[in-house]
């Protein structure tokens, strides 16, 4: 194969690179006060939100530290006016990276809103 047939099919592998990990499944997760003696809780199942918390890359430089667990859980959460909780929570870690020039790192969590019945 000469170089000008090579070029193409390298791009384009390294266009499609990256990869995105299934960090947890949890029953039940909040970043907030909630109250669980009273147990007067509702979930909406009928709705799911996501929240995702990302750094870029630029050339190779991160515009942040790391991504946060936390501020993708708080994000997937404000949402939805009045949730203090997840219900059915999936925690992922992805990333992906075209070389050189910009690529993301980040958490997604996604979940049923949990509401208090007194809030």
């Amino acid at each position: 194969m000469t170089i000008t047939r090579t070029l193409p099919l390298l791009l384009a592998a390294t266009l499609a690179s990256g990869c995105a990990h299934r960090i947890g499944d949890f029953t039940i997760a909040s970043t907030k006060n909630v109250n669980v003696k009273d147990g007067a809780h509702t979930i909406d199942y009928g709705k799911r939100y996501t929240g995702r918390d990302t750094i870029h890359i630029i050339t190779f430089i991160p515009t942040g530290a790391y991504p946060d667990m936390k501020e993708a859980m708080d994000n997937a959460i404000e949402k939805s006016p009045g949730a203090v909780a997840l219900s059915n929570v999936t925690v992922k870690r992805g990333q992906w990276y075209i070389p050189f020039i910009y690529g993301q790192d980040y958490y997604e969590v996604e979940g049923n809103p949990v509401y208090e019945k007194g809030r």
